[in-house]
């Protein structure tokens, strides 16, 4: 059974997308999530180093102020001068006022932070960060309350306010941005690259399943093992064995029937159409009605037979046509008996049927169980002398059809179940497939099918279907 390579290509070429992007996708979301969060972080840090940078600035200012002759002194180049050099990238103003607002030396013009209810303390100083606008640019401020001893003023508290340009802490929070971006982009590359090598070799154990599948051949239906199988594909693999296995039992159903129908129906109607022909030409009227006569009954056989193959076919899918269902012998012996009392009656034969139990349930298929009992009374009216006496009987575990016949010799026993068997004497027509279709029937039903012959030490024939376990009602 060959398998289109192109289509299993593209079948696995969808797997491994289908797994690449349930993969990469989160995981790419994932560490876009972890780049912004580190990218916050860093930045929160580097802000954090600049305002301790910016909060020395005003500590050192703070420091080296002075009250001197009633003004405030202030020497920068030797305080502070190295603070607000340009060697950082970014330039430093300062301003310094009382507690009203009144100026008192630095830019008067650099803004002060927004009064706030609560004001941030951090390195063991009263200090205020934010952000400002100064000569046209973003500045962060940094605004200090200091005491200052002896200052001559009403209020000993000032405010020293230093302002930094954003130039370093933006050229610093970019480069923060493009590592991030770069480490995670390689982090993403090498995740992909480590997920694609994954999902090659993980899948690799399909290539091998569907190399063993293509080099099948077309009446292979054997069970397919590809080495080193995943545990993950095993129920996948299970399920298309089970399939095989089906498919190999209905072709070969289909085969069978087919070689029986080709070979069977051969034989009688080539005969049919000799005897039409010797019927057509014979101008007797005599021997024209026997040749007919004989066409007619040629004809039935050649019908009977046909419908004992299609019967047999039915048996053989039934495993896939139905599920089994609880079914009392006692009340199907009674169906089945009353269905073919008419024809018995027509045939001069006595059927009866007699229950030795209620009830008697087992599991099966209640179509399947009627056509073997039917077939078992029809063998036994086919096969029997006009007259004959015909008991169905349902037991405890079993159910059977005796007849009075002339019997089935010793040697026949043994072969009575096998296909186009027929151990039916000499002139007596018949398909050999109807004791067939019961043993297939108790086969598919966990029953045993036998034969007595004679019974009673006398002649007759019993053929009974035995079910080893059947609870008793």
């Amino acid at each position: 059974m060959a398998v289109p390579s192109k289509s299993l290509a593209k079948a696995s070429a969808s797997l491994r997308r289908r797994l690449l992007s349930w993969i990469l996708l989160p995981l790419a979301g994932l560490i876009g999530i972890n780049a912004w969060v580190g990218y916050g972080n860093a930045v929160q840090a580097a802000n954090e180093a600049y305002d301790r940078s910016l909060y020395l600035a005003a500590r050192t200012l703070a420091e080296e102020l002075e009250w001197r002759d009633g003004r405030l002194q202030l020497d920068v180049l030797k305080a502070a001068g190295y603070l607000f050099e340009n060697h950082t990238g970014s330039r430093l103003f300062y301003k310094v006022t009382a507690l009203g607002g009144q100026w008192l030396a630095g830019d008067a013009a650099l803004p002060s932070a927004p009064l706030r209810e609560k004001a941030a303390v951090k390195y063991f100083a009263l200090v205020q960060f934010d952000d400002g606008v100064y000569l046209d640019q973003p500045v962060r401020l940094a605004e200090l309350t200091h005491v200052m001893e002896e200052s001559g003023l009403d209020d000993a508290l000032i405010k020293i306010t230093v302002a930094e340009t954003m130039e370093a802490r933006q050229q610093l929070i970019q480069h923060i941005l493009w590592d991030t971006l770069g480490s995670q982009g390689l982090l993403l590359l090498a995740a992909a690259c480590l997920v694609v090598l994954g999902v090659q070799r993980g899948i690799r154990p399909l290539e091998a399943f569907r190399q063993q599948l293509a080099h099948k051949a077309d009446d292979d239906f054997s069970p397919i093992q590809p080495p080193d199988l995943p545990r993950e594909l095993r129920p996948l693999i299970d399920t298309l064995n089970s399939y095989l296995e089906r498919l190999g039992r209905l072709i070969d159903i289909r085969k069978r029937f087919l070689d029986n129908a080709a070979h069977q129906l051969r034989t009688p109607l080539t005969v049919l159409k000799t005897q039409l022909t010797l019927a057509q030409r014979n101008a007797e009227p005599e021997q024209a009605g026997a040749l007919i006569s004989a066409a007619r009954q040629t004809t039935d056989d050649a019908v009977r037979l046909t419908e004992q193959l299609l019967a047999m076919t039915r048996v053989e899918h039934a495993r896939e046509m139905h599920s089994p269902q609880t079914v009392d012998l006692v009340a199907l012996a009674k169906r089945v008996t009353q269905e073919h009392l008419m024809r018995a009656h027509q045939l001069g034969d006595d059927l009866g049927l007699e229950a030795q139990v209620a009830r008697c349930e087992v599991q099966g298929v209640d179509l399947l169980l009627h056509e073997a009992l039917s077939n078992l009374i029809d063998n036994a009216t086919h096969h029997g002398t006009s007259g004959a006496h015909i008991t169905v009987r349902v037991g405890q575990t079993w159910m059977e059809v005796e007849d009075d016949g002339p019997g089935i010799a010793p040697e026949h026993q043994a072969h009575v179940f096998e296909r186009f068997y027929r151990a039916a004497p000499s002139g007596v027509t018949g398909s050999g497939l109807g004791l067939a279709i019961v043993k297939e029937i108790a086969s598919q039903h966990g029953a045993q099918v036998s034969v007595r012959s004679p019974v009673g030490g006398g002649r007759g024939t019993a053929i009974r279907m035995c079910w080893p376990e059947v609870p008793t009602v």
